[in-house]
């Protein structure tokens, strides 16, 4: 599982790298970001958030977190995808306040709840 989710979060940056040529650099256009292109980018990592924090404390076999762990990661590079895409080259400090929140979704999917012996207390 942490081979998994570290290319998870290796690829974040790697997409940046390959796709859309380093991280973005510059002021963003005066005209501020629409606010439906705001929610597409951060929804993704709303539902991340949700599957790590609800649904993966209530799962006990390793299989199943296994899937809820790729799901929400998943859903985590949908975003970064969204904002090398749909945002572009006109809000480079957009760009990268979505990339940090990504970068922090996919931190929290560490599995260190899939780990033996470690349990949390109810």
């Amino acid at each position: 599982m942490w081979i998994i989710w570290f290319a998870f979060l290796q690829s974040a940056f790697i997409y940046h790298f390959f796709v859309g040529d380093g991280f973005p650099e510059g002021d963003n256009v005066a005209e501020p970001m629409t606010l439906w292109l705001w929610a597409l980018c951060i929804v993704p990592v709303v539902l991340a958030t949700v599957v790590r924090w609800v649904l993966v404390p209530k799962l006990t076999q390793q299989s199943h977190m296994l899937v809820a762990m790729v799901v929400g990661l998943g859903l985590t590079e949908v975003s970064i995808g969204l904002e090398l895409f749909l945002i572009g080259a006109d809000y480079p400090q957009s760009q990268i306040v979505v990339l940090m929140l990504a970068v922090l979704s996919l931190i929290q999917f560490a599995p260190i709840y899939a780990t033996p012996g470690v349990r949390a207390e109810s």
